[in-house]
């Protein structure tokens, strides 16, 4: 039996890039990898399909179709046997938001939280936080809402999503979930976009995401925690309908593909995008 493992994320922090990548590393076996393709059996044609965008240079889009795309690579730890599945269902960037907002989720999505043994957790060097929000800009804020028309009416998406995040992990401790304790890894998505010379992603994770990264620290759901940067797309790219996007040349010109994801992070190799899985499933002593 295999251990699986969830992606946990809002829209926009490289849920389906990571996946589009690791499909295509394990698929191709163009370097060497932790962790390598494991059995796969039914209809996979999507990851097929994000992971040729991937490998051409193109943003990577979710399914346009209002049908949710169940995601499952299964892997394999060669010198242990262990199989290791990554899965999620590639919903709707809404569906986090709703979670939050209206306390509200689909079930097949409970499911997959119960039968979860650890979580990749997901935020991105690319999306503006509140980090930058001060105590005078709230006052100055408190001014304004006192002219607004409706100054006590509250609008769940500008929530610090920090905030967000930490009232979603800590509902999966509670019914209907009721997960029991995990290891989480943390992936800084677009880390490509972090600030030049920043190195470390958990000092990252630390300066932008305080209450986050406190939450992981401290809190009782979760056993261990470790933060990885990753860049799985390595650039500005746009969608394929749009052309090519700004780094599409200097992204194709990197080979073979795979070298174009770069990991950072304790116990990573630069290009091995398994290298988190591989700490979240137990097996990095194992190598």
């Amino acid at each position: 039996m295999d251990a699986r493992y969830m992606v946990f994320g809002f829209q926009h922090t490289g849920k389906t890039t990571f996946a589009a990548a690791l499909w295509h590393q394990v698929d191709s076996e163009e370097i060497p990898n932790a962790l390598t393709k494991g059995k796969h059996a039914g209809q996979f044609a999507y990851l097929g399909e994000i992971a040729e965008a991937w490998a051409e240079g193109y943003e990577v889009e979710r399914t346009r179709s209002k049908q949710v795309e169940k995601i499952r690579i299964n892997l394999v730890h060669a010198r242990s046997g262990a199989d290791v599945a990554l899965e999620f269902d590639d919903l709707s960037g809404e569906t986090f938001e709703k979670a939050f907002s209206q306390r509200f989720c689909p079930e097949p999505f409970v499911e997959l939280v119960k039968g979860a043994r650890g979580m990749l957790l997901f935020v991105s060097a690319d999306r503006r936080n509140d980090d930058s929000v001060t105590i005078l800009d709230a006052f100055d804020a408190d001014e304004e809402e006192a002219q607004a028309p409706d100054p006590n009416l509250w609008e769940p998406e500008k929530t610090p999503l920090q905030v967000q995040l930490v009232d979603l992990l800590q509902c999966l401790r509670r019914e209907p979930f009721s997960t029991a304790p995990m290891r989480v890894a943390v992936v800084v998505s677009a880390w490509d976009l972090a600030p030049e010379g920043e190195t470390d992603a958990a000092r990252w994770l630390k300066d932008r995401y305080p209450l986050l990264s406190q939450y992981l620290e401290n809190s009782d759901g979760v056993t261990d925690v470790r933060v990885y940067g990753v860049s799985a797309q390595g650039g500005r790219l746009s969608k394929k309908s749009a052309g090519p996007g700004p780094d599409r040349d200097r992204l194709l010109a990197t080979l073979p593909a795979s070298e174009r994801v770069i990991v950072v992070g304790p116990g990573a190799t630069k290009h091995d995008i398994t290298r988190p899985l591989l700490w979240l499933a137990g097996l990095e002593a194992a190598r």
